[in-house]
């Protein structure tokens, strides 16, 4: 691995450090800051299956952790669902996404097998915030420029508590439409006294035929002191993670009279020659589909990941407690793709694609699929690209709580966090062999996701590859677009710096006043680079250097059931002879690196938001009639000050460079009344209801975008993003019925209705210029005035929708079982959501129309089962998670209505044997079904996107606490 081993070792001496000075985090349940003042767990007791005494049973292990979390719920005014610190050290996961997935209404997507972002009841990412210990966050690693939060930055074990708020308070600050996810890591007043725990576990993915070490250290320790109270906790946890991902890839279905269409011997006899007409003219269809890139591929994929945790505590007085965590995590990874695939389909006449392509035999179903083609003057290219990346998290927070009286206290709260991007090594080699007869592909028996791919050529012969500048076909052809080296070093920062002020005060022993106020910025900065030249036109291999020497055999799709006939070996680029050959990282001005090239400008953005917020909230808890009645009803408003920077392509009347930075700003206010209502009307029955004004920031890409200002003629155009959005809004009702007929038992149904009022979608409209809300200096000296009609493409505010659903819940220790299967027990959950709203869409006429689709990145049906066992120092469960298919784009690229993801189902398992007090043995198992990600375009024919499988997970492990 060429990520640094250094940092092992390093990790390896902090891990040995922290065991010397037992100062690591409590690994128990804890009281969560920021959660409902009603919420009190138990003290936290040592992992066995029960203790007795005091005439009471206290249920602890596992089945004690699921209790707590549902003593959370079930105190809690708000919908909130809980996982605590033995259900994240024991569920067999990577990650905190794969934690968190076992929450109902929650649903995660994969990248590598492991996951990464999460959907909330429907709601992507972007619609979900994720607090830690209080503060708001983002962490954001590879494509992420966006603000959903990247959850494989952190290892599960940072963190003891997570909490899913799935209804708003006043006192929990604006920005989510599906939920609030707070992170909390241990602190030491937590516990009562000191407590170390410790992990090692061997990693082993059975595709990459690769092992791992994965390991955690937390542990906490307090005493008295002669200026009161202190405490001190500290985790490391540190893993590694290689992944061998592999499958097919087409980048889309083209249709067939697109891109200048194909060879046509009416205009070109003979460069078309051996044109089958038939053939041709069935290819040459509007309703026929190819793939563009039809290919396999691998991706080898190397992550390596630590994190620290810090927290200390100090009550100089029984009134007073000063809390400072710090938390540090650092995720990087390497990935390296090798692709071998047909290019010409992908490309117009200008780059000598498609309309040099001569049809000699196709086949196309129904649908209109071309499951085979035999294809001549086909460009095949050979691919090889390494990306570097690292993402630093690291987060501060300050917190004073204080109480002035048994019925008035306060608290102050500030914090710091910051993520940063880097990704200054994304490099890609490319080779090509120009001009190839009978090239075919081949999906009528294998299906889609395995074609047969026969280039008909010896792609492990360096003789027939090539690599240079732009050439000229031979047989008459236009020019080729060259082979590329690309160089594209991107970089991205999110910055936020919080500080809040919050006062209670008990007007009586049933009524709580609290108010507050909060003042947030928010900093986002993107940077990006190309090279200044030779992308598409690279010169010829310096003399005396040839192919030979600047490739290498490759061997891949390991694991992937290949049909006969496909090369799995072929040459490849290899990188470090091209780097040297070419001078691409010095020493050769050509390939020299700028920001403003025209590839370059989109990802050179910035996002500054300053947000200032007050509260004021009442809780309730009495008794009516008899029956308890709790909650708490409140408003919240807040000012939203935005200023959004970015390249804009302009004439060079406006600035002889073309191209000129612009900053546009504006701001806006939300009012934001919430009411969460708890009734017990028998004994451990809740019923709830909860109703609230809610609110989303718009994307960072949407609101900061590359922009294109064309006054060319009679047409003029305008492609941008819009600075002016208005955010995403909201009305939410929620009403639900809980059953707690036993400890750690729940029977649960809870519904769900937002009434989305506002969405973002990308139009094309005719308006004037000034309803861009770009500034009028883009067009001085030009003689068109900002009143003026131009043909605009952008993102614009349109109606959203309602969304409404289902959550049922279940959760059952078997205890009435006879004999073993007493020690069975039962967690399910079940989720149904349904969204459809207004796309705008363009008809092949060219006119406007709107389509009802379902809203982007929602499962209809999302289903989560865990049966476990628990017999004395044995502990077993069976996970299983199921997803809906769900639509990434609506419409999708290539005049497709829709792409989307296939419904997927993981299955995960975990065994723990507890050979003496405090020494465990465990083996986990995750995605043993090896199921595939599976994506695709068009609603009807679901054609073949991307078929990806990643290989099961094992680690093998022991664990001491004491």
């Amino acid at each position: 691995m060429r990520i640094a081993r250094s940092r092992l070792r390093a990790a390896s001496a902090l891990l040995s450090g922290t065991l010397t000075a037992a100062l690591p985090l409590a690994a128990a349940a804890q009281v969560a800051p920021g959660a409902d003042p009603a919420v009190q767990l138990p003290d936290p007791v040592e992992p066995s299956i029960a203790d007795e005494g005091a005439g009471e049973i206290v249920v602890t292990g596992f089945r004690g952790s699921l209790a707590r979390a549902l003593e959370i719920k079930r105190e809690s005014n708000a919908v909130v669902d809980s996982i605590v610190a033995e259900d994240i050290a024991k569920f067999p996961d990577n990650n905190l996404a794969e934690s968190i997935q076992r929450v109902p209404g929650v649903t995660i997507t994969r990248d590598g097998g492991e996951g990464r972002n999460i959907s909330v009841r429907g709601l992507g990412p972007d619609f979900t915030r994720v607090r830690i210990n209080g503060i708001e966050a983002q962490a954001t690693t590879g494509s992420n420029r966006g603000r959903g939060f990247d959850f494989n930055v952190f290892a599960s074990e940072l963190f003891n508590q997570i909490d899913v708020r799935k209804t708003p308070s006043a006192n929990v600050e604006e920005g989510s439409l599906g939920a609030t996810v707070d992170l909390h890591t241990g602190r030491p007043f937590d516990t009562a006294g000191s407590v170390l725990a410790a992990s090692a576990q061997a990693g082993y993915n059975d595709l990459a035929e690769a092992a791992d070490p994965r390991f955690a250290v937390l542990g906490s320790t307090r005493w008295d002191t002669g200026i009161g109270e202190l405490g001190v906790s500290a985790s490391v946890a540190y893993s590694e993670k290689t992944t061998l991902q592999n499958g097919v890839s087409t980048v889309g279905w083209q249709q067939g009279n697109a891109d200048g269409g194909f060879c046509n011997p009416a205009t070109n006899a003979a460069l078309c020659a051996g044109t089958n007409p038939s053939a041709y003219q069935l290819a040459s269809q509007p309703t026929t589909r190819y793939p563009r890139f039809l290919r396999y591929q691998d991706y080898n994929l190397e992550t390596q990941r630590i994190g620290v945790t810090g927290s200390l505590q100090w009550r100089p007085q029984p009134e007073t407690t000063i809390t400072l965590d710090a938390l540090f995590s650092r995720f990087e990874g390497e990935r390296n793709e090798r692709q071998l695939e047909a290019i010409s389909l992908s490309r117009p006449a200008s780059t000598g694609g498609k309309p040099e392509v001569v049809v000699r035999d196709i086949e196309v179903d129904e649908n209109g699929t071309a499951l085979y083609m035999l294809l001549d003057n086909m460009d095949i290219r050979s691919e090889n690209y390494l990306d570097r990346y690292d993402t630093t998290f690291q987060q501060y927070t300050l917190g004073v709580e204080h109480e002035f009286s048994d019925r008035f206290r306060a608290s102050v709260l500030a914090g710091y966090v910051n993520n940063d991007f880097n990704n200054a090594y994304d490099y890609i080699a490319q080779m090509d062999r120009q001009n190839v007869d009978g090239y075919s592909y081949d999906m009528r028996e294998t299906g889609q996701n395995f074609p047969v791919i026969d280039y008909n050529f010896d792609v492990t012969d360096p003789n027939q590859w090539y690599i240079g500048p732009t050439r000229i076909a031979p047989g008459g052809g236009t020019g080729r677009s060259g082979p590329d080296i690309r160089l594209r070093p991107n970089w991205n920062e999110n910055t936020y710096k919080t500080a809040q002020f919050d006062v209670s005060y008990e007007l009586s022993d049933a009524l709580t006043l609290t108010g507050g106020l909060q003042y947030k910025t928010y900093e986002f900065v993107g940077e990006g680079q190309r090279f200044a030249l030779g992308e598409g036109n690279i010169p010829a291999l310096p003399a005396g250097t040839g192919v030979a020497d600047v490739t290498e055999l490759y061997c891949g799709f390991e694991g992937l059931d290949v049909p006969a006939g496909t090369d799995t070996c072929w040459l490849t680029p290899n990188l470090q002879a091209i780097a040297d050959a070419y001078g691409v990282f010095g020493g050769n001005d050509r390939f020299a690196l700028s920001g403003t090239t025209a590839s370059a400008r989109g990802d050179n953005r910035t996002v500054e938001e300053k947000d200032f917020g007050g509260y004021i909230q009442l809780q309730f808890n009495f008794d009516a009639w008899g029956v308890p009645v709790r909650g708490d009803v409140g408003y919240r408003r807040v000012r939203t000050r935005q200023e959004s920077g970015f390249f804009t392509t302009v004439p060079t009347t406006v600035n002889p460079s073309g191209f000129e930075w612009t900053v546009v700003g504006r701001s806006y206010n939300d009012d934001l009344p919430s009411l969460n209502l708890v009734v017990e009307p028998v004994d451990d029955v809740l019923v709830r209801f909860g109703a609230a004004k809610v609110m989303a920031r718009p994307g960072l890409g949407s609101i900061s975008a590359a922009t294109n200002v064309s006054v060319a003629g009679a047409s003029r155009s305008v492609s941008t993003g819009n600075p002016f959005l208005e955010p995403f809004r909201a009305k939410t009702f929620d009403f639900a019925v809980e059953w707690y007929p036993s400890a750690g038992s729940i029977l649960s149904a809870g519904f769900f209705y937002k009434d989305v009022s506002t969405y973002v979608q990308s139009v094309t409209r005719a308006a004037p210029f000034s309803s861009t809300g770009l500034p009028d200096s883009l067009l001085a000296g030009t003689g068109v005035t900002a009143a003026d009609e131009f043909q605009i493409s952008n993102v614009i505010n349109t109606p959203g929708g309602p969304l409404k659903g289902l959550e049922l819940n279940f959760q059952q220790a078997l205890t009435f079982l006879p004999g073993f299967l007493s020690n069975l027990g039962l967690l399910a959950n079940y989720t149904y959501v349904d969204s459809d709203i207004d796309y705008f869409v363009t008809a092949p006429n060219g006119t406007q129309i709107t389509v009802s689709q379902p809203l982007l990145n929602l499962s209809k049906n999302a289903f989560n089962a865990t049966i476990y066992y628990e017999s004395g120092p044995f502990q077993a469960r069976v996970s299983g998670t199921y997803r809906d298919g769900y639509l990434t784009a609506v419409p999708a690229a290539y005049n497709t209505d829709v792409s989307g993801v296939e419904s997927t189902t993981f299955v995960d398992f975990s065994l723990s044997y507890r050979i003496i007090e405090n020494l465990t043995l465990s083996l986990e198992g995750i995605n043993l079904t090896n199921e595939p990600t599976v994506s695709y375009n068009d609603s009807v024919a679901q054609r073949v996107g991307d078929y990806l499988q990643s290989g099961r997970q094992f680690y093998a492990g022991v664990r001491y606490s004491f």
